[in-house]
């Protein structure tokens, strides 16, 4: 279902980008009306895509950008948890 509220969405802000520039030919700074909705379909694709799921907490891993204090932290903490799941 969220691809295809993500499609729908896609396709309806593209419409909105598609009618600006006749509406600002036409029409002046009434061109702000499809440009607010090709940013809220935008949002809405977005917003679809990534927080419609159920998100994973982020797992913390030693990187050689992190003091050696820092890094032994995160193993022991990632070895407190695979303790802990078995």
């Amino acid at each position: 279902m969220t691809t295809f509220f993500r499609i729908f969405f896609c396709i309806l802000s593209a419409l909105c980008v598609a009618a600006v520039i006749p509406v600002a030919v036409l029409w002046g700074l009434y061109c702000l009306i499809p440009l607010f909705g090709a940013f809220l379909f935008g949002f809405l694709m977005l917003l679809a895509k990534r927080d419609w799921k159920i998100r994973t907490p982020r797992v913390e891993r030693p990187s050689f950008l992190n003091t050696p204090e820092e890094n032994e932290r995160i193993r022991r903490e990632t070895a407190q948890r695979t303790d802990d799941e078995a």
